[in-house]
């Protein structure tokens, strides 16, 4: 059966017509939105000529979708009357009513028509699943009948909605630009999951290979210091590490990386005394400028342990427990006792393993969520 069938499917494949290929440059119509469900304003029964559509895919479970919603709606106020056109689309949803309370609810705050498709629904089908799209927000741009490109609403900025309906050379521009910026994007992502496969192998050629290709698509890539630091600990390059500490002249990227660096670092051998001395140094020194919290005192025992200075672990597990009660006491709820329990190790003559104190912080917030207060079951009626 599998050997008949197949060609048949190969032939049904190369015949159909590629209706919904939802993708750049493709040619659409409006005809899937007509048969969506409208919670404000109607579908277009056509697209109007040199106007520019954003159908914003959204849901009301997802909260990056909502947090869009102001920036968006704010387009829409500004540029509608320019020729703007704005249509939410709610999918991957499970109930209408649920949108159109939500939408009742945001008012003039979301003023732009909003459709609703359920999961599994026509716009699913003809738009989102043609078009490879496996996350929301994501917003697909159509002028004249073609889809332009698709984006992150994030990235819908003044300049480059007023680019794409001026049209012509500003247009082609704007599109080129966003073209070159996804094509980077994609460059990077497969180099973070090269390096990210071989910094969990210890492959530190692969991983300098994945760095010599960050750097060749960003140089200024914001985490490139991080993987940097990951490979020289790879490498057993305290060189490399010394620099990191002095290479950071940003206050959130000095952050950042010394950060980085002090937790990663312990869990290393061979390294020299005096290397340690600097990371604990500019950690100490990140934290003076810094709130200090009770899992950078853990960070700080670790450090300090390694070095050989036991005292001092201790008296950083011991203000990991006294920072976690302060902590406590501004956000009721949180347990104290991971810390209890790393500061009794230390105190006895051991360093809890990383794994053990995460352990410890799971179940903490595992008893937490099972002693979280829950509403409490409406009275019985008198008489029943």
């Amino acid at each position: 059966m599998k050997n008949i069938l197949a060609p048949l499917l190969l032939a049904a494949a190369l015949t159909a017509p590629a209706a919904y290929a939802q993708k750049a440059g493709d040619t659409v119509t409006p005809e899937a939105l007509g048969k969506l469900e409208w919670i404000k304003g109607e579908a277009p029964k056509a697209w109007e000529p040199g106007k520019l559509y954003v159908l914003e895919c959204w849901a009301t479970w997802c909260g990056p979708c909502v947090a869009n919603i102001p920036h968006v709606d704010a387009l829409y106020d500004k540029y509608s009357d320019k020729g703007l056109r704005v249509i939410g689309v709610d999918v991957w949803e499970d109930g209408k009513d649920k949108v159109a309370d939500f939408v009742a609810k945001k008012g003039d705050g979301m003023s732009y028509p909003v459709a609703y498709t359920g999961k599994g629904g026509v716009f699913e089908k003809e738009w989102l699943i043609p078009a490879g799209v496996q996350g929301i927000p994501h917003a697909f741009l159509v002028k004249d009948g073609k889809v332009l490109t698709s984006i992150h609403p994030a990235q819908l900025t003044d300049e480059l909605v007023e680019k794409l309906l001026a049209g012509g050379d500003a247009e082609k521009t704007a599109l080129d630009e966003m073209t070159a910026k996804q094509k980077a994007q994609a460059e990077i992502g497969k180099a973070v999951q090269a390096f990210a496969a071989a910094a969990k192998s210890k492959d530190a050629d692969a991983m300098a290979t994945a760095v010599a290709d960050l750097k060749a698509v960003q140089p200024d890539y914001p985490y490139l210091p991080i993987y940097e630091s990951e490979l020289s600990l790879t490498r057993g390059d305290w060189g490399g590490i010394d620099h990191q500490l002095e290479a950071q002249a940003d206050p959130k990227v000095r952050i950042m990386v010394v950060g980085y660096i002090s937790r990663s670092i312990t869990k290393h051998d061979g390294v020299p005394a005096e290397t340690l001395a600097k990371v604990t140094e500019a950690y100490e020194t990140v934290l003076a400028a810094n709130k200090k919290g009770p899992v950078d005192a853990v960070v700080l025992s670790r450090l300090y342990w390694v070095a050989g200075n036991k005292d001092k672990s201790l008296t950083e597990a011991k203000a990991s427990v006294d920072l976690m009660k302060a902590h406590s006491s501004e956000a009721p709820g949180l347990s104290p006792a991971p810390f209890e329990k790393f500061s009794a190790a230390v105190e006895a003559g051991s360093m809890p393993t990383e794994d053990d104190f995460n352990g410890w912080m799971r179940e903490a917030m595992t008893a937490r969520a099972a002693t979280a207060v829950k509403p409490a079951a409406p009275a019985a009626e008198k008489g029943n």
